[in-house]
């Protein structure tokens, strides 16, 4: 059943490797140990999501977690490091009386742990995940649980009454409360509701037997405006390894070309669909020092910012920001680091290299984030940004992974400490601002290993992920071809289940693809970007060596 994490936000607003056997490398220990390093539940908050690690006391034998109350404690899962060849007993544990024995077995010698759980109040209401339907005529449906007007659609119309064969809320075992509800029968008429109520908070849903709403695009009626290799109209800009920054917002896209010189410049909506886009130059006064003067660039809420690259920051060679307020508008620099001082930032990324990727996020008031990866994908720096323009506070954030070549920190529409964070070279991780993963990674096998610039975004109430692949050289065995990838994230209560639905997912699919095409090259960059046009979802790719695409999907009818 289709879940919005837009919706889900709402809600709260308004209310206030999974295996027992580890994966994880093991301590080499002598056979026939039976020792716990370390246990986590990997399946701990509201949406099974989180994971918590618990404190062991080898001398006692015991395990205690403290965990979300609304975690699941019928059926807990533990990731482990465990003495060499030694495996849990189980792959899932019931923890409802908060105690509860846990054994490693190695050969014929085991060790009991007593695990015990201690439940932090919940902060979360509960929420409705899935009602089934059984309709007069025998067929049977999931019905629609909309988080916006607290509403359970039935797709009943025409009938008077409906049979739920299956109510199953977060937490599960949040207490649920009918109104006007009989033998699991709901009527049209007095109408009918539930209520969930857990540790002291409360939810409640009506039931209404209308048709189950239809939201999102449609991915079968796009239009595509095609600038790549593949379509025949490369843009000049893209031909080579030079031009490796882009961006898009519905409105104007960016594009810093060092393709014949340094000419970052900015094209409009109109100007790209016109068949021969032709954008305006941005002003350069003031513009000095890096290894390339302009490397990376963002749009954000009307504003532009680019930076250059330094390949070691020092004073001769300092790492820059450059801001314009439009296209039109004068540049300034925004901020400088040389790596000289006696500051913590000065100390901690002198000598590193950045500027081959940026991530803006910022309010409508100009307050907000960056960040930016090294090339080498070990180290964040995370900038504060004030009123636009005053950028300060450098902060070393460890990545949750690294991510070579070509990354990227965007936060998810419609929260507020969700990034997805990916490069040319890593897998898509959900994180927060600190770095802390959030949920499960989505492997390659998933979405495809060269993604760049994913975003989670939400349209006409519908959740996406979006994401372009780049292409690195020759020497790459079944290198990707530059795509831009559209992948449906509606299942889900929140972005972190929404990933585990589509790693689980039995047809994996993207909903849309477009081959950019391109020669091999050595600078795998690709970016993506969106926005809303004429009510129309708006999706830009594009790629080194590639060119871009806009295309433009409708909003879904009945």
């Amino acid at each position: 059943m289709k879940q919005k994490i837009l919706y889900t936000i709402l809600a709260l607003a308004a209310c206030g490797g999974l295996m027992g056997c580890s994966d994880d490398p093991i301590v080499d220990n002598p056979s026939g140990e039976t020792v716990i390093y370390w246990l986590r539940v990997t399946n701990a908050g509201l949406t099974g999501t989180e994971t918590v690690e618990g404190v062991v006391n080898e001398q006692a034998k015991t395990v205690t977690f403290d965990v979300p109350a609304e975690t699941n404690i019928e059926e807990i899962k533990f990731r482990s490091k465990l003495s060499l060849n030694a495996q849990l007993d189980k792959e899932s544990y019931d923890f409802s009386n908060l105690e509860a024995p846990v054994t490693v077995v190695n050969v014929e010698n085991t060790s009991t742990y007593t695990v015990k759980f201690n439940l932090v109040a919940t902060s979360e209401c509960p929420i409705m995940e899935r009602v089934g339907v059984r309709l007069p005529d025998g067929t049977e449906h999931d019905g629609y649980v909309s988080m916006v007007d607290s509403t359970i659609y039935l797709g009943a119309e025409g009938f008077d009454e409906v049979v739920l064969t299956e109510v199953v809320s977060l937490p599960h075992r949040a207490n649920k409360i009918y109104s006007n509800i009989e033998n699991n029968v709901v009527k049209r008429d007095p109408k009918g509701s539930v209520k969930l109520e857990f540790m002291g908070k409360t939810q409640e849903y009506r039931f209404s037997f209308s048709a189950i709403p239809v939201f999102g695009a449609d991915f079968n009626k796009a239009t595509v405006w095609n600038y790549s290799a593949d379509g025949g109209n490369q843009s000049p800009d893209w031909v080579s390894d030079n031009t490796r920054s882009a961006d898009y917002d519905g409105k104007e896209m960016l594009v810093v070309s060092r393709e014949g010189g340094v000419n970052p410049y900015v094209l409009t909506v109109d100007a790209i669909k016109s068949g021969n886009p032709s954008g305006r130059t941005l002003n350069m006064d003031g513009v000095s020092s890096g290894t390339f003067l302009l490397s990376a660039g963002r749009l954000a809420q009307g504003h532009i910012y680019i930076c250059n690259l330094s390949v070691g920051i020092k004073e001769s060679e300092p790492f820059k920001i450059y801001h314009w307020s439009n296209s039109s508008a004068p540049c300034e620099t925004v901020f400088t680091l040389d790596g000289t001082g006696d500051t913590e930032a000065d100390k901690t990324f002198a000598a590193k290299r950045f500027g081959d990727n940026m991530s803006v996020d910022i309010d409508e008031n100009g307050n907000g984030y960056m960040f930016f990866v090294t090339q080498d994908g070990t180290m964040i720096m995370r900038l504060d940004v004030t009123g636009f323009t005053t950028i300060s506070n450098p902060t070393y954030v460890a990545p949750p992974t690294a991510a070579s070549y070509y990354a990227s920190v965007n936060r998810v529409v419609g929260t507020t400490n969700e990034y997805v964070y990916t490069s040319s070279q890593a897998p898509i991780i959900l994180m927060d601002k600190d770095g802390k993963q959030i949920g499960n990674t989505i492997p390659a096998e998933v979405v495809p290993a060269r993604c760049c610039d994913a975003r989670v975004i939400v349209y006409d109430n519908e959740r996406y992920l979006i994401a372009t692949a780049s292409r690195w050289g020759s020497w790459v065995k079944n290198e990707q071809i530059p795509t831009l990838y559209v992948y449906s994230l509606a299942e889900g209560i929140n972005t972190a289940q929404a990933f585990d639905k589509l790693i689980e997912a039995e047809d994996k699919s993207p909903l849309f693809e477009l081959e950019m095409g391109g020669s091999y090259g050595s600078a795998p960059a690709a970016n993506t970007g969106w926005g809303i046009v004429n009510g129309n979802l708006s999706v830009m790719g594009a790629a080194t060596r590639a060119g871009y695409v806009l295309v433009e999907f409708p909003e879904r009818e009945e």
